[in-house]
Parts: C-alpha cells; sequence; structure tokens
C-alpha cells in the first residue's frame, strides 16, 4: 500500500468508531432528577435559602374582636327631624332634616352645650320670625339689657345689648341676630362703629326722654318688624328679616326688598 491509501483508511476507521461511541450512548433519562451541588466562585458568601411562604390563612386573619369594631365603625345612625313654624296655631312652614350620629355617642352635646336637635331647631327658628317671636325676645332683650334694674333702658344699656348679640353668633343660615352687612378688616374699628350705629338708633327710639321702658321698647321693636314685613303675613324670612335684625341694631339696611304682588 501506498503511504496516502494508509492514511485514508486509518481516518475511515477512525470515524466509524466515532460513530459507534455515539450509537451506544442511553437515549432515557433517569426518572429521579440528579442533585448537583452548585459551586459558590471564590471570594463571595454563600448563597442563603429562601424563606419559606407564610400560609395564605394565617396572614389575612383577623381577631373576632377587631373584625367587630371594624364593623361598628362603618356603621352610622340616621334620624329624620321635621321641624315646623305655626302662627296662631296654623302650620306656616314645615322643613325635615337629616341628622346623622357618629358611633360613638348619638346623645353627645356639643362644645356649646347643645345636642344635635336642639342646635337643628335653633339654625331653623333663626331663618324666619313670627310677630310673637320678635315681641317675646324684645321683653327678653330688655330684662337682658337692664343692668342696674331700674325698668329703664338708657343709651348705654342698649349698646351693651348690641354688643351682646354681635357676641353671641347664634347661627342659622345667616339670619341670626346679628349679622353684619359689611366686611371689616379691622375689628376693634368695626365694634367701636357697632357702639356708635347702636346709640345713634337709641336716642332716634327714645327721643327726648333719653331711656325706654319696656313696653315702649317693645312697641318699638313690633314697629320695626311691622315695616320690614312687605308681605304682611306677620312672618319675616330671607331679606326682610336681615332688614329687620340690622335695622334695630342701627345699621343702614342694604337690602332692598320688593313688596309681594297680590294674588288674583
Amino acid at each position: 500500500m501506498t503511504g496516502a491509501f494508509r492514511s485514508a483508511l486509518a481516518f475511515s476507521i477512525a470515524i466509524g468508531a466515532l460513530s459507534a461511541v455515539r450509537a451506544q450512548e442511553p437515549t432515557d433519562l433517569p426518572a429521579t432528577p440528579v442533585a448537583v451541588e452548585a459551586q459558590t466562585p471564590a471570594g463571595l458568601p454563600p448563597a442563603q435559602p429562601l424563606a419559606e411562604a407564610a400560609p395564605i390563612e394565617a396572614a389575612t386573619a383577623i381577631n373576632e374582636d377587631e373584625m367587630a369594631d371594624l364593623l361598628n365603625s362603618r356603621q352610622q345612625i340616621k334620624q329624620d327631624v321635621t321641624l315646623t313654624k305655626t302662627i296662631d296655631g296654623k302650620v306656616i312652614e314645615t322643613k325635615t332634616e337629616t341628622i346623622i350620629y357618629s358611633k360613638d355617642d348619638p346623645l353627645r352635646d356639643t362644645e356649646a352645650g347643645v345636642s344635635p336637635i336642639e342646635r337643628l331647631k335653633a339654625e331653623f327658628d333663626s331663618q324666619s320670625l313670627t310677630r310673637k317671636e320678635a315681641l317675646e325676645e324684645a321683653r327678653l332683650d330688655f330684662v337682658v339689657a337692664d343692668l342696674d334694674r331700674d325698668e329703664a333702658m338708657n343709651a348705654s344699656e342698649f349698646v351693651f345689648l348690641v354688643k351682646g348679640w354681635q357676641d353671641a353668633k347664634i347661627s342659622g343660615a345667616g339670619h341670626g341676630r346679628f349679622v353684619d352687612p359689611y366686611f371689616h378688616v379691622d375689628q376693634e374699628a368695626a365694634d367701636v362703629e357697632h357702639a356708635e350705629q347702636a346709640r345713634a338708633k337709641f336716642i332716634e327710639m327714645a327721643g327726648e326722654s333719653g331711656t325706654l321702658s319696656k313696653r315702649a321698647f317693645t312697641r318699638k321693636v313690633i314697629a320695626e318688624f311691622e315695616e320690614h314685613d312687605i308681605d304682611k303675613d306677620e312672618l319675616l324670612r330671607g331679606d326682610e328679616l336681615l332688614n329687620f335684625r340690622a335695622s334695630v341694631r342701627g345699621e343702614d339696611v342694604a337690602i332692598s326688598v320688593a313688596p309681594a304682588t297680590p294674588e288674583e
């Protein structure tokens, strides 16, 4: 044989042997996975095992007492209150309001010592005024203002009375006893202005006598009421009431009220 032929024959035998080896490799994988230990590179800390996840039931479990508190906190107590205003026993105005109480104490009074129902009634009452109510107010106002109890009101006592209306801040849709129609930046200057207006108003009511008896004072207040009762229904509402309150305090009436058109 030549050298070239011997080399080619040896190469063919080698290829045949490699093919035989590959044919003998197993084709089925083992049923159980083979554990392989991972090698950590030098200089790095060993890998830590993952923490086992907590069961979902344990993570979402809520104490029964906590669940009861949660449900109670979402509860609200509602109460419908019907308010009415009457004149000579005849209902002239009705309004229904809803009070929502907290879960803690539905009957707890406010900081002013007034229950929610009493506060709601006071606001409703302040939105309108009957002739009878105006008369009762005037009688009580005289008692409050008569500081020396001499059965006579003077200018200083009337100024004291008006200041009391301002400090009381009786609320009710803007129709309280004291609603300043003008904005004052300086409160001290506003107090001085209000006192001057009240003093001038009293001089106008008292005339030359300089004092007013209880009867005279109430008659002056009722005269103011009738002047501002534009529709003559013996009830002041809205602008009628605002004008009446301002006029009694001696302030300029800033709101004009058109007379009601008589019904045909």
